[in-house]
């Protein structure tokens, strides 16, 4: 994919950053971001010669004319509240930020004639509770979190919207996305960091409750072979390896030679006890089918 005009919003955060860098050498790439951190992330975009900033909150209504005058060849939404924690303490800014800004970007693409759009929703949250294990794509949707119930409405107006437009579009529903530069509000760098301290180390719940992750690198790469052959579709992001959190902890421990225990919490309001997502259609849809094993994405981690 080489000279493409491509937009991503939310481009300073964790898999924002992480496509652009992959994209930028080739292509043309504004990124669209509120700053409320990353400023060594601006300074790359802004000093790359392909690359532009705009600080802007996706909220605000003038981001339909940037894009609409940008008329980008793809865009990449990442821009969200993704904490479900801070979305059940704060449900107005999570609608605001995930249905309310999703629906200003949809409002300024809807009329391109050659655009894709790659709509990134959450496949932790809006299944809810799982009824059976992997979840395909087709599993009901039940969401228990204002965060999974406003990424669920998200996709439903990426569907609403452009279905009556020429766009085409992908959603895609990530497991818990993991990698070098990730902030430590998420389980595995705030394990690392802790434990690297010699610091206390908390887990919500027994530590039963399992996951199934995805390497960042992994995830872009996905991400980008969408945007190549431009493919409608809505599919699940994961590498189908349900792992206990407390084997994560054990893990980590070993590796960084950590000699305290855990202490253990009562779970959160908002969290899935267990969730894995079924990836077949990805290798069908994408013949992608090399994912970072776990382990190897997490001592790459640790040595970043």
């Amino acid at each position: 994919m080489k000279e493409k005009k491509i937009i991503i919003t939310g481009g300073l955060g964790f898999l924002g950053f992480s496509i652009f860098k992959k994209l930028i050498n080739e292509n043309y790439v504004l990124v669209i971001d509120n700053l409320s951190s990353n400023i060594i992330e601006k300074k790359f975009v802004t000093n790359n010669k392909n690359g532009t900033f705009c600080e802007l909150n996706i909220t605000n209504n003038s981001i339909i004319e940037i894009i609409e005058q940008y008329n980008p060849d793809i865009v990449i939404h990442c821009a969200a509240q993704t904490n479900v924690i801070e979305s059940m303490k704060n449900p107005i800014k999570t609608k605001n930020i995930n249905i309310e800004g999703t629906r200003n970007i949809l409002e300024s693409i809807k009329n391109l004639t050659n655009c894709y759009f790659v709509f990134i929703s959450s496949g932790g949250a809006i299944y809810g509770e799982p009824k059976y294990l992997p979840v395909d794509e087709n599993h009901e949707k039940n969401p228990i979190s204002n965060y999974g119930i406003s990424k669920l409405k998200g996709e439903l107006l990426t569907k609403n919207i452009l279905s009556q437009s020429k766009i085409d579009y992908s959603i895609i529903r990530p497991s818990n996305i993991y990698g070098p530069g990730q902030k430590t509000e998420n389980v595995i760098p705030k394990f690392i960091k802790l434990m690297k301290m010699k610091q206390e180390v908390r887990i919500f719940g027994d530590g039963s409750s399992s996951r199934d992750y995805i390497y960042i690198d992994d995830l872009v790469e996905i991400i980008l072979k969408l945007c190549e052959k431009k493919i409608g579709c809505t599919i699940n992001a994961s590498s189908n390896q349900e792992t206990k959190i407390i084997e994560i902890f054990n893990f980590l421990k070993k590796q960084l030679n950590y000699n305290l225990q855990a202490t253990f919490l009562d779970d959160r309001k908002g969290e899935i006890f267990n969730i894995s997502l079924d990836n077949t259609n990805l290798i069908k849809i994408l013949n992608f089918n090399k994912f970072t094993a776990l382990k190897k994405g997490l001592i790459k981690t640790i040595n970043s």
